[in-house]
Parts: structure tokens; C-alpha cells; sequence
């Protein structure tokens, strides 16, 4: 009994003296050391900092940067650590650290609060012009563009996404966002639709982080789109993320550079897409958001399905995409869950959501009353302002006829 309490004292001050060791190591005590990663950091940090004022970074590089001190920290530590030989791996131990420790969202918080304090503490540097979209509306901003006949890039940008707009002769020509929202896309029926591998949109959202090519182009470079589809698929991609600037229009920067020519791959791939009609669709697509929201307030609370929900939905006629986002519905997921799960954007959740609403599926943080504006369709809304205009023009006439005939009182 002794000697076991001697082993495992050992072991706890074996223990003890390996975790010291780490700590050692990731204080960096060396004087010389400090000064070389403190030159290295301010390096990368100056780098970095040019990149974002000129608009050539991207939303992922500061969390690379931090993820890089850190990791190269914990794993320079855990090489004196493994010198025991206990384990075979530093960089295996390092990436567990790293993800038991220090976690993914934690850099991603990090890493947004450093952009912002480099965007709201650095003025605008050789841009054609800049500002923020809670002073100039981003609708007039693209008016004015397209007005002007302008070729350039109107580069848009919020805290977890940004939209390079390339604008061609009042036209535009091709939409670049650094994350695409959709992952799913629908199908020629309810029960088809096209995916877009995971592993294949990282690969393409990596490439835009390290070289610059644009996410779509990668898309279509490696078969997840076909070539006769691209500008049709980029439209759609595309103006998804333009909406969600939209309607975040008061989180959200612009910045215009002027070019003389566009580049390759927007040559290559050039829309020409009226600023006008793509407006006003997404004008469109905003009064339906607003409408959508009376009845979910927050994307961030969970959703509360119905006690019989599946007996309310028996007789629908369901979709792949329904289904499979109904099962997602257990009073704990919210509709921004909701999105990441199943790969649709925000919009189309709402509009799901409100469809199992109407058939009393779901609990409607809102209110029943919140459903009214909704349940009215796009028919009935044309129906009821064409009613207004004919009974409007019907008290204009009557009122004509008194005129001529009792005079003007």
C-alpha cells in the first residue's frame, strides 16, 4: 500500500514537472526568442493590416494569424512535453489543444473584433470613394454606380462576410462573396435537389483566402458547377449574399476602387445584369422579410414545435428540403441553427418556418396575428392594389361628374 502511494506520488510530481515544463516553454523566458517572435508577429501583423486598408484581405486572415501564434506556441510547449516519449505526435497533441482549449468560435470572436478595430480606427485610403451603409443606403450607392456607366469593384463588408460587387458599364458583371450562404440548391422537383460538398466549398473558401480566386470560380473549375450553368448559379449565390447585406444594412461598410479594365476572371465569367431589376427583386425580397419576422422575431431563439406537430403536416404535400427541416424542429434549434444544419439560407428557413406556421405545426413567437400580412400571396396583394386604383379612379370620376354638373363648391 506504501509503495503504490510512493508510485503515484511519483507520477503526480512527473506529472507536475512535464505540465511546469510547458508552461515554461509557452512563456517564452528566452529573451533572444521573445525578440524574434515579437519581429515576426509585427511582420505579419503590419502585412496583414496593408492587406485589409487596400481591401486584399479576407475575412479569414486574422484568425489564421492568431490561430498561427497560438498553435506555433502550444506546439513549440508540447515538444518538451512529448520528449517523454508518452505520445507520438506534437502536432496531433498541439491541433487536440487546441481544440479542447482554445476552440474555434473563441478565434472567430477574437478575430472579429480585431477587423472591426482596424476598420473603425483606419480611415479610408486610396479608395474612389467609402463609408458606412447606416449613412448611405446601399440601394443608392449601386443606383449611382450603375447611373455613372462606372467600371470598378463596390466591395461590400460586415463583421462574418464580405461581397466584392464588380460593376461594368452600369452593369454588373460579377458577384464575389467570400462566404456563400447556400450549400443546397433546389432541384426540378420538391423531392430533388443538388448539394454542394462540404469539402469542396471549404477548398474553394481556402483558395479565396490564400490567392484570390474567387470561391465560384474554383466551384466551377473543379465540376461542382458545369461551365453552361455558372452565371445562372452565380446569380443566385450572389444576389443571396447581397440581400443579407441588405437587410443588415446598419453592420455593413462599402468601399469603390475605380478600374480601368476588370480582371480576368470577371471578364471571363462576365455577367451583365441589370442593377435596376435585381433591386427591385431584392426590394421585393425585403418587404417579405419584414413581414417574416413579425411572426419570428428572433433567428436566434429556438423554435417550438407543436405537440401534434406531425399530425398537422400529414396532408401536406412535402419536399425533401421540408422534411428534412422539420426534423431539425425539436424546441432547442433556432432558425440560425437551422441554416448551418441543413444548408439553406436564412430566407428560405423563414419561409419554411412560416409555412409550418400557417398549418399550425409550429409555436409563433409573433403571435397568430403576425400570420395575417403573410398568408396574403403576391396574387392577392396585385389583386387588392388594383382594386384601390379602380375604386380610387371610380371617386375621382364621380366626383369629375358633380363638378360639371353642380359646379366646383
Amino acid at each position: 500500500m506504501t509503495e503504490t502511494r510512493l508510485n503515484a506520488r511519483a507520477g503526480d510530481a512527473a506529472l507536475a514537472d512535464r505540465v511546469a515544463r510547458v508552461l515554461r516553454e509557452m512563456s517564452v523566458p528566452d529573451p533572444e526568442r521573445a525578440r524574434e517572435e515579437f519581429e515576426h508577429l509585427l511582420g505579419r501583423s503590419r502585412d496583414l493590416v496593408e492587406r485589409k486598408l487596400a481591401m486584399h484581405g479576407t475575412k479569414s486572415e486574422t484568425r489564421d494569424l492568431i490561430s498561427e501564434i497560438v498553435f506555433s506556441r502550444l506546439r513549440r510547449a508540447f515538444r518538451g512535453f512529448l520528449a517523454t516519449g508518452e505520445v507520438e505526435s506534437e502536432v496531433k497533441s498541439a491541433e487536440w489543444v487546441m481544440g479542447a482549449v482554445v476552440g474555434s468560435m473563441a478565434m472567430v470572436e477574437c478575430a472579429a473584433a480585431v477587423d472591426a478595430a482596424i476598420l473603425e480606427g483606419t480611415g479610408p485610403q486610396d479608395y474612389s470613394f467609402a463609408g458606412r451603409c447606416d449613412f448611405i443606403a446601399l440601394e443608392e450607392v449601386l443606383q449611382m454606380l450603375g447611373a455613372g456607366k462606372h467600371c470598378g469593384c463596390l466591395s461590400l463588408e460586415k463583421d462574418d462576410n464580405r461581397l466584392d460587387i464588380y460593376i461594368n458599364r452600369g452593369q454588373i458583371a460579377f458577384l464575389d462573396p467570400h462566404h456563400i450562404v447556400r450549400r443546397v440548391l433546389p432541384g426540378a422537383t420538391p423531392m430533388q435537389y443538388r448539394e454542394i460538398p462540404a469539402d469542396a466549398l471549404e477548398l474553394a473558401e481556402r483558395r479565396h483566402s490564400r490567392e484570390g480566386i474567387p470561391s465560384f470560380v474554383t466551384l466551377v473549375e473543379n465540376g461542382v458547377f458545369r461551365r453552361d450553368e455558372a452565371r445562372a448559379v452565380m446569380e443566385q449565390l450572389g444576389t443571396e449574399v447581397l440581400f443579407d447585406f441588405l437587410r443588415e444594412q446598419e453592420q455593413s461598410r462599402f468601399l469603390y476602387r475605380r478600374f480601368d479594365r476588370l480582371p480576368d476572371f470577371a471578364r471571363d465569367y462576365e455577367q451583365r445584369m441589370g442593377i435596376t431589376p435585381i433591386l427591385l427583386e431584392l426590394s421585393k425580397r425585403l418587404d417579405e422579410w419584414r413581414s417574416m419576422t413579425r411572426a419570428f422575431p428572433d433567428p436566434s431563439a429556438p423554435i417550438e414545435p407543436m405537440p401534434d406537430m406531425l399530425a398537422r403536416i400529414s396532408e401536406l404535400s412535402l419536399g425533401v428540403l421540408e422534411i428534412k427541416t422539420l426534423t431539425m424542429i425539436n424546441g432547442e434549434n433556432s432558425p440560425h441553427a437551422l441554416t448551418e444544419m441543413s444548408g439553406l439560407p436564412l430566407f428560405d428557413i423563414y419561409k419554411l418556418l412560416v409555412t409550418f406556421a400557417q398549418e399550425g405545426a409550429i409555436v409563433v413567437p409573433g403571435g397568430e396575428d403576425s400570420l395575417f400580412e403573410i398568408n396574403m400571396s403576391a396574387e392577392e396583394s396585385v389583386e387588392s392594389a388594383l382594386e384601390a386604383l379602380d375604386e380610387n379612379d371610380d371617386h375621382v370620376a364621380m366626383n369629375s361628374a358633380l363638378d360639371r354638373v353642380l359646379g366646383d363648391l
